[in-house]
Formats: structure tokens, sequence, C-alpha cells
């Protein structure tokens, strides 16, 4: 859960006012428990740099999450005073590993391979058989970008096609098109529009037959991570419909999955990335923008600043209409809901009259009682 847009932690709220103050208490001790490893690798310090910057944001803070941002100042002075320059350079320092042993490990920058802003390669990567991806990759496995995937085996390539195994297509990444989520449960329908070569066309052969999915923050979905790349188990493809769209050079394709039962659900996938990859996704788009600037100049750069800025605004918006559209949604069942019960009372009310009016014309001695 990410307390910068939930502005609380839910269930968990109690439970790390309760750390908090072990950990305060412990700081207070000639010698403390908490190693700077454990602070550093839980990301301690970006959870308290976000409560103390909201609670100065938002004076409601404490009511809304239940956390007292007292304990994390006082954490934060105890930590600064203990471990001094190293706090302070812990973002840094997960800046300098990211390319060498973190997220981007193994995966090299390319200034002449920057179709579509796709500046990354995998600097060495393995081949998997359908069988070993299986094993090895769970849902809810993450990546910064197909280059990161592409290094662990997963995908084949860096572009946005299907990967080819041993017995046939082993899987399929999502990074643009839309997909919408039918009323059959665990069916999805993915659309894209693109020139007769990105239609997919190795999947009509693969109808009947299981796919590992990936989906990619372009990817306008519900389903979609908010950064990076994220595995979202096996699907099996339903159907394939693939149609020209009359007066342009471009064809629509139409695939539709059905998730396999027994895996992961996908309530919790959603919540994929979390804040830590969040951070990961931030430090990445500073070490790709620096990258842009050194090995392609300062206009390239500015180009890919407004392309990033618009794609968080895109992104922004397009979130922000399924949200209004899913508010429409319940509001209309809401009032459906209604006007079919006030449907069913004003024809019991009816009946109830004209039974009234029965009963008067036989002349009965009838009491009525509800």
């Amino acid at each position: 859960m990410s307390l910068v847009e939930e502005r609380s932690l839910g269930a968990k709220s109690e439970e790390f006012t309760l750390f908090l103050k072990a950990v305060v208490k412990d700081e207070c001790g000639s010698m403390p428990a908490l190693e700077f490893a454990t602070i550093r690798y839980a990301r301690l310090d970006k959870l308290l740099s976000d409560i103390v910057n909201l609670a100065n944001r938002q004076a409601a803070f404490y009511h809304q999450s239940r956390i007292d941002p007292s304990l994390s100042e006082r954490l934060q002075r105890f930590w600064v005073a203990r471990f001094r320059e190293r706090y302070f350079n812990l973002d840094q320092s997960r800046y300098q590993t990211l390319a060498k042993t973190g997220r981007l490990r193994d995966v090299v920058f390319d200034e002449t391979s920057g179709t579509d802003w796709q500046f990354w390669q995998a600097g060495s990567y393995r081949i998997l058989s359908e069988l070993e991806g299986n094993r090895q990759f769970e849902p809810g496995h993450w990546w910064l970008n197909l280059a990161c995937a592409h290094r662990d085996g997963i995908v084949g390539s860096i572009h946005e096609s299907p990967t080819k195994g041993k017995y046939g297509v082993a899987a399929l990444p999502l990074m643009t098109g839309r997909e919408e989520i039918c009323t059959t449960a665990g069916t999805v329908r993915y659309m894209r529009e693109a020139k007769l070569s990105g239609t997919h066309v190795a999947l009509i052969s693969q109808v009947g037959f299981q796919i590992r999915l990936l989906r990619g923050h372009g990817l306008r979905s519900p389903l979609a991570p908010k950064a990076g790349i994220r595995y979202d188990g096996l699907y099996k493809i339903s159907q394939y419909g693939v149609k020209k769209i009359p007066q342009s050079s471009l064809y629509r394709v139409v695939l539709t999955f059905e998730r396999i039962p027994g895996q992961r659900p996908l309530h919790e996938l959603i919540k994929i990335p979390r804040p830590s990859h969040l951070d990961d996704w931030q430090l990445f788009e500073r070490y790709e923008g620096e990258m842009i600037r050194q090995k392609c100049g300062e206009q390239l750069f500015l180009d890919w600043k407004m392309m990033k800025a618009q794609e968080r605004m895109d992104q922004r918006q397009w979130r922000r209409a399924i949200k209004v559209g899913a508010t429409l949604a319940l509001r209309k069942a809401s009032k459906n809901s209604r006007s079919t019960m006030q449907d069913h009372d004003r024809d019991h009310n009816c009946q109830n009259h004209n039974r009234n009016e029965d009963l008067d014309q036989l002349g009965g001695d009838v009491d009525l009682k509800a």
C-alpha cells in the first residue's frame, strides 16, 4: 500500500506505530540493535520521509493515517546523529548501485537504438524454455523495462512482440494498446492498432494454448502497473481477430485471454509495483535522463523530458477517467436498484388496492392485515 497515495497504511497503521515506538525506545539505549543495512534495504528512511512530508503538508494527516508523525521525526533525528552522512547519502548510494548490482544490472545504454525511446539492451541474457520460465517466474515479478525482462529470460527481445518457445509462443508483453475486463471472471479483451507486422500474427495458431502475459505501464488497462513491467501469470488465448482499418494503413487486432485458475489473484497483483519498486523507478528515470544528456546531447534530453511529462499527464487523465467511469457506473446501478424497488412498491400497492376493490365488490367481511 502506498502511504503517499492512500494517506494511510490501512490495517497496518497500529502495527507500524508499535514498531516505531519500539525502535525509538531501542535508539534511546546505549547499543541500538537496528543496523544501517536494515534501514537501507527496508527503505525505512523513505517511509519516515513520506510520513513527515505528508504531516507537514496536511493538518489532518494524523486523523487519516492514525500515525503520529512526531515518532518519525524523533527517529529521523536519532538516525542522523548515529549514521551522519551515510544516512543523508542513502538515495545517492542506491542511485550509484542501480546499474551495478541493482535492478538495472547487466543492462546497457545504447544511444544508437533509441527508436521509440528504447535505449536499453540486455548485456547478457538467458533463453528459458516454457517449463523453465513457468517454474522460475511467479506472478507479480516486476522489472524496470523490457531490457531487464529480456536479461532474465522471460521475453526474447526488447520489443513488444511474442516470444517464441520450444513448443509455441511462450510470452507476450502488452506495452501499448488498451484492455477491457470482460464480465466473465478472469477474461480480458486486448485491442491494438498497428501495422500488419505489429498484429502478432504468430498468435493465430496459438488459440487455445497457454501464454505468459506481461503488462507495462503504457497499457491502457485497469490492470496495468503504475510503472515498469509486471508478470501477471498464465493466460489461455481464447480468441484472435484482425481487421484492416478503412482508409488507413493500420490494422486492429483483438485478442481475448482467459486467466488460468489457481494462480496468485489479480487483486494482489495490481498492488505491484510497491513503494520500494516506485523508489527504484524514480532512480531509473533520473539515471536514464542523465545517460541521454551525456550520450545524446541536451536537445534530445529536453525532448525526453517533455515526452515523460506528457506520458505522466496522459496516465493521470486516463486513470482519473477510469475512476469517474466506475463512480458513474456505481451511481447508475444504485439508481436502477432504487427505481426497481420503487416500481416493485408501486406494483405491490396497486395489487393491494385492486384486491380491496375486489373484496368490496364481493361484499365480504374480510380484515386485511399487513
